[in-house]
């Protein structure tokens, strides 16, 4: 866990150079394999009460691909701009509406900034939800299951299911 009290951070601010482990963060994305530890480089300065948060994530992860579902590298380079509050507000039990602007902050409590929190919502920000080997991926034949971009499969091309009532009237004497 990575924390550093507001009372360290110098007036011209610190720079934090780290890695974490993404089990550790339990950073887990199904169809994404982190390859090394996440690298974190963040340059934090305070301004009254707020903390910001300015420098860049990285990690280089393998996806599978959701069309022919190889494996292919792909680092992630996030930039990172962020803004810690004092203690979040406090509300009544129940549901509320979050203000836009209020949901985009992280909170520190007890004059402590855990980095936690940022590293694990922006690895998971970034991690593509329907990740593709390459644009014109061909993905795999629904019948026989063979890899298409290594070549086309001896398969018939399914028939139309709009059609079927035709083909069984047509099939009548």
């Amino acid at each position: 866990m990575k924390q550093v009290c507001v009372s360290d951070i110098p007036a011209e601010g610190l720079q934090l150079a780290f890695t974490e482990d993404p089990a550790e963060l339990d950073v887990t994305v199904r169809g994404t394999r982190f390859l090394q530890p996440i690298s974190v480089e963040v340059l934090l300065a305070k301004a009254e009460s707020a903390i910001t948060a300015t420098g860049r994530i990285a990690v280089p992860v393998a996806h599978e691909c959701v069309r022919c579902l190889r494996e292919f590298p792909a680092p992630l380079d996030i930039p990172v701009d962020a803004q810690f509050l004092p203690t979040p507000p406090t509300f009544a039990a129940g549901e509320h509406r979050m203000p836009r602007e209020e949901a985009e902050h992280y909170y520190y409590r007890n004059d402590v900034v855990v980095l936690d929190d940022l590293v694990r919502q922006e690895v998971l920000l970034a991690v593509p939800f329907s990740p593709q080997c390459r644009a014109e991926c061909r993905g795999l034949c629904g019948q026989c299951g063979q890899d298409l971009n290594a070549g086309a499969c001896t398969c018939a091309p399914p028939p139309d299911p709009r059609l079927a009532v035709l083909r069984e009237y047509l099939k009548k004497p």
